[in-house]
């Protein structure tokens, strides 16, 4: 499994074990069986929302899930065109966006993932994800100070926002910035 894909169902078969009683302990076997049953699951489920999706196609709601769902088994090219006919049918949809650069990031295209984390900031300047996304992106490709700058812009209305204090701090660690660093962590470490 590649990136988001695997932590996704590492979360997943976290909370799904925590649900049951399970230890997270449990053997690899366990967590394959786990992801298998999800993997069925939203299987089946595209194979329903098809049925609909051939009577209304247009269907902005339907569209984005097939886009997830097809992202979440790993089919990429399918869900991609989902994702991408929502957005045909809803220009300012930043779902579908969002849903886009989850798919780069997992082809570790991170120049196209920024490129529609831009997008997603066109839209809403302060979307949190579209931010908090396109610094991901930025680091990836070790762009830092583009990170920095957004990491300083999105602390200035969420200042307490402890994500974006950790990438800030990251962004100074390997800028070697280590006296601004430190001072980002003392903020860090208020918030405790």
């Amino acid at each position: 499994m590649k990136g988001y894909l695997k932590i996704t169902y590492v979360i997943l078969f976290t909370a799904v074990l925590s649900v049951y009683g399970a230890s997270t302990r449990s053997s690899s076997s366990s967590a394959k069986s786990v992801i298998e049953k999800i993997q069925k699951y939203n299987s089946k489920r595209i194979t329903e929302l098809l049925e609909q999706y051939k009577k209304t196609p247009k269907n902005i709601i339907l569209n984005n899930r097939l886009g997830y769902l097809y992202y979440a088994i790993g089919k990429y090219k399918n869900s991609e065109y989902h994702y991408k006919q929502a957005i045909l049918y809803n220009p300012r949809n930043i779902e579908a966006r969002l849903g886009l650069y989850l798919i780069s990031t997992s082809n570790k295209d991170y120049v196209q993932a920024a490129a529609y984390c831009r997008e997603v900031k066109s839209i809403d300047n302060l979307n949190y994800y579209g931010n908090l996304y396109f610094v991901y992106a930025k680091m990836a490709q070790y762009k830092y100070k583009s990170a920095e700058t957004v990491c300083k812009k999105m602390l200035s209305v969420y200042p307490c926002d402890i994500t974006f204090l950790r990438l800030l701090k990251l962004t100074y660690t390997y800028q070697k910035k280590p006296l601004k660093a430190r001072q980002i962590q003392e903020s860090i470490d208020i918030l405790k």
